[in-house]
């Protein structure tokens, strides 16, 4: 049996129960960071449920814990996507102009077409959503009032400034948000499902 590479909250993402969890190994998938800079095979690490909450096991099943900054099913990390939001939503570039700029940029092309950016702002409505539904933060409580430019506009600058004050040394930015609603909406996850962060 493999040793765990990390602690996994002492609970199994799947079932709830406890040392359920066991590492198996890891997986590699593309992601491109908040600078463009791109990784061929970023490793992820896989485990094992064992249905240690009395279900019956039938087969097992297993679960993959990205990273905070990764989004599930998206080789662009959560703060590339933020800051494709800012620059269109925040200050005015056309999508347009942003594809063009991305396809010339120094690290080479970045295939981003203009149907995965209008997937990236699904994604962070569908975040909002998830947000104001859970109430733990009241001062975005407002944007259930804007117009859809303008809760991503308003969203992406709460997540860039956002500080959580959680962890030993404060954290800011949309990671730092992710962690911070994970911890106090009682583990729910505002970019993803237990099953794909931790």
């Amino acid at each position: 049996m493999l040793h765990l590479p990390y602690d996994v909250a002492g609970r199994c993402a799947l079932c709830g129960a406890e040392d359920c969890a066991e590492f198996i190994g890891w997986y590699h998938r593309e992601v491109i960071d908040e600078d463009g800079t791109y990784f061929k095979a970023f490793p992820i690490a896989r485990f094992e449920c064992h249905r240690k909450n009395g279900a019956p096991v039938v087969n097992h099943r297993t679960f993959s814990l990205l990273p905070y900054q990764l989004v599930p099913y998206v080789k662009y990390s959560l703060p590339f996507i933020i800051k494709g939001l800012t620059l269109v939503f925040g200050e005015g570039t056309s999508v347009k102009r942003l594809l063009d700029y991305l396809a010339a940029s120094e690290e080479g092309y970045i295939d981003l077409s203009g149907s995965s950016f209008y997937r990236f702002r699904t994604y962070i409505l569908q975040c909002i959503d998830k947000m104001l539904a859970a109430g733990v933060y009241h001062e975005a409580e407002a944007l259930f009032q804007l117009p859809e430019a303008q809760r991503i506009k308003v969203f992406v600058g709460f997540a860039e400034e956002f500080i959580c004050h959680k962890t030993e040394y404060p954290i800011r930015g949309p990671c730092a948000l992710g962690y911070d609603f994970y911890l106090t909406s009682g583990g729910y996850f505002l970019f993803g499902t237990p099953s794909q962060h931790r």
